[in-house]
């Protein structure tokens, strides 16, 4: 097999599929990000099944469609037929493993409209068809099952390509363009994508601040918390106390807890888990100042500037190589995040990512979605990335321009609103910042400033949809000019300018993500105490950040055709909203369902509400989904949707197929009884077959 774009003539007929197809209906189309083919023109009998016909018991990969959706009962027939599912894809089809005997048998179920050989092409991500000939790629390779790891790294050898490095369903590579596709061939490889270098999220602004010869007085905005009103969530006696937050970053200050930072006394303890690193200590200075927005107590400046939840502890994953001098790590999620998890962990934040395929679901959006699915109450928060620009020059900030992991569905997404700062770290016109005669050349976005509006967004926040859709970021906090600790390691920087010896600025959705980590601490406190959810799931965490948070339609710039928010919430550029603190500790009259046990396939669940005259109505749906697979075109695998009924029998109903969050909001209400269902559309990757869901209704 050659390695370009008409691959073989298997590929031609996926390319006249999509032609012929193209209004077909769901059920009958494979879903792959290299287009929808029909399972009818890929049948067993073409070339790439003629190593199976020589020997029928030769284990393998295929693809199995079914004519309606899958259910624990279809499972429990191919595994009575030998067939083991490794993966869902979308439509209605799995990934199984057997023998190629097996493979043909299982057409003979009622329920099947066909089967093939998971083919070679499928596997390849389109960026690696684009290669130079004579170049070399260092590899993502994702395995299906973890037992066949050191086999499938034994044959990638006999390729020539060079193995670098074993994780869990991973293995990283370097091949040539002739290597991939002999790689391709390889029984058990599910998906290949080039490595992403993964970087922080401090935005580079490249324009030096002059210090002050004193600190500008203090405001109360510094830290950016109180944008986010955690002064009511305090006053209440919330402050993540009880709470252990876990932080994968460059480090945090020299990497001692005896000489930690004033501010930093609640981290516990600290791993060097970089390349070549023998301390977590911190030579950047961007984990530091990550550290302080989450649990940064103010002891210097006497509680002037501290994180969101100052009562927490702290785990800190030190991943900063020195041999790299950048982030490198072993990027196995069971690896960093199981760690933090086995340390009593279950808020993990994470202000690093990749933006080389922006907006894509990778292999590593999908490892983060596999962890959280085996961990259901662990939150884990990526920042969306710094790529927001206006390329086409219509004032407003163009969409998918999201990192990965952020990218994934069961974490929490942060973009970076605005702070309001207008002294101290960097006050230029966003037109005269690098590059910003390119970013931000048209105005409004020209002449506008960092942080001179709480209501409108950071220029350089990252936004969605996803590729396949989603809704990205889940929400936004504070990320410009943003005050927190300094560490004080000699070869650290300054990030945006010094405040004091003790504290800097800076920017980026880097800041804006720990803030909402210490807001999710909280909230976890809070649910824990007021709502006596003993272990509260990830999902209700993020369901109440989402729920409760503040719609910033129509931005800053007001209406018009260069608005900031095209729509009012949830949309790809603010998500849900900003996180509001004050709302999300004071749910006395929100009804908090964590339903773990959750629905299956056709079934629902209710709750009925009594509403007054002219009030309003807000429901959302939050689920932790299994993962789906980086080769499909469509991430999400378990869908639910989210209803309400009014009293007259009408029903309101988003009908989502692509998001694991839906929120419905209706105002001026009817007198009577509204009751909100949630039902179970598709459940092909349950927990024992059914899906586990949180939802918050309020009336208001």
């Amino acid at each position: 097999m050659k390695l370009h774009k008409n691959i073989s003539a298997l590929s031609i007929l996926t390319t006249l599929a999509v032609l012929s197809v193209s209004s077909a209906n769901a059920g009958e189309l494979l879903r792959f990000k290299s287009g929808d083919i029909r399972i009818d023109q890929v049948p067993m009998t073409t070339s790439t099944m003629k190593p199976y016909f020589l020997n029928k018991e030769k284990q393998g990969y295929f693809i199995v469609q079914f004519k309606n959706v899958i259910t624990e009962s279809t499972k429990a027939d191919l595994a009575q037929m030998g067939l083991e599912a490794k993966g869902y894809l979308p439509d209605d089809a799995l990934i199984v493993k057997g023998t190629a005997r097996d493979a043909e048998a299982v057409v003979l179920l009622s329920d099947v409209r066909g089967v093939t050989r998971f083919a070679p092409e499928w596997k390849i991500s389109s960026e690696l068809y684009e290669m130079p000939a004579n170049d070399t790629e260092v590899l993502a390779i994702t395995v299906l099952d973890n037992s066949e790891i050191a086999t499938i790294a034994r044959q990638i050898k006999l390729t020539g390509a060079s193995v670098r490095h074993m994780g869990r369903e991973t293995i990283a590579a370097r091949a040539t363009r002739t290597q991939i596709a002999q790689i391709a061939e390889i029984e058990g490889i599910e998906w290949i994508q080039a490595y992403p270098l993964f970087t922080t999220f401090e935005y580079q602004l490249n324009a030096e601040p002059t210090p002050p010869t004193t600190p500008p007085a203090l405001t109360g905005y510094e830290s950016g918390t109180k944008v986010m009103n955690f002064d009511a969530a305090w006053a209440r006696g919330f402050k993540g106390q009880g709470q252990m937050v876990g932080m994968a970053d460059t480090g945090v200050d020299m990497g001692d807890i005896s000489t930690i930072h004033p501010d930093l006394k609640a981290v516990s303890k600290g791993f060097a888990l970089g390349f070549g690193a023998k301390s977590w200590e911190d030579t950047n200075g961007h984990g530091t100042h990550v550290c302080g927005s989450v649990i940064g107590n103010g002891a210097v400046l006497n509680g002037a500037i501290q994180g969101g939840a100052p009562a927490a502890d702290m785990i800190v994953e030190g991943i900063w190589s020195p041999l790299m001098d950048n982030i490198m790590f072993d990027n196995d999620f069971n690896a960093f995040l199981g760690k933090a998890y086995k340390e009593g962990v279950r808020i993990h934040t994470n202000s690093w990512g990749s933006a080389q395929s922006p907006s894509a679901y990778d292999a590593f959006a999908m490892k983060a979605d596999a962890y959280l699915w085996e961990h259901l109450d662990m939150l884990v928060l990526f920042a969306a990335g710094n790529d927001g620009k206006d390329l086409n020059k219509d004032g407003r900030i163009d969409e998918q321009s999201l990192a990965s992991p952020a990218t994934a569905k069961n974490v929490l997404t942060v973009g970076a609103s605005e702070n309001y700062l207008a002294e101290g770290g960097i006050q230029k016109a966003q037109g005269l910042l690098r590059d910003g005669d390119k970013k931000w050349g048209v105005e409004p976005l020209k002449s506008d400033t960092l942080s001179n509006n709480p209501n409108g967004m950071a220029c350089f926040s990252s936004r969605g949809p996803t590729k396949d859709g989603r809704i990205k970021p889940d929400v936004v906090a504070p990320g410009t000019n943003i005050v927190s600790t300094r560490s004080s390691h000699p070869k650290a920087g300054v990030l945006w300018g010094a405040y004091g010896d003790r504290y800097a600025y800076a920017g980026g959705t880097s800041m804006a993500t720990p803030l909402t980590a210490g807001a999710a601490t909280v909230v976890r406190e809070y649910l824990v105490k007021a709502k006596n959810i003993a272990n509260p799931s990830a999902a209700v965490i993020k369901a109440t950040l989402m729920h409760t948070a503040k719609d910033l339609f129509p931005g800053q710039y007001g209406r018009g055709p260069q608005q900031e928010q095209p729509t009012v919430r949830p949309n790809s550029h603010e998500g849900y909203g900003r996180v509001d603190m004050d709302q999300a500790t004071a749910l006395e009259d929100t009804l908090v369902i964590d339903e773990n046990s959750g629905i299956a396939v056709n079934e629902d669940k209710s709750v009925s509400i009594s509403v007054g005259s002219g009030k309003s109505l807000r429901a959302t749906l939050v689920y932790t989904d299994a993962p789906g697979t980086a080769l499909a075109a469509k991430a999400l695998v378990n869908d639910l949707d989210l209803q309400v009924i009014a009293p007259n029998g009408t029903v309101n109903q988003l009908s989502d197929r692509a998001n694991n969050a839906e929120m419905i909001e209706m105002k001026n209400l009817a007198t009577g009884e509204y009751r909100i269902v949630v039902k179970g559309i598709n459940v092909p990757q349950g927990k024992s077959g059914k899906q586990p869901y949180s939802l918050l209704i309020t009336q208001f």
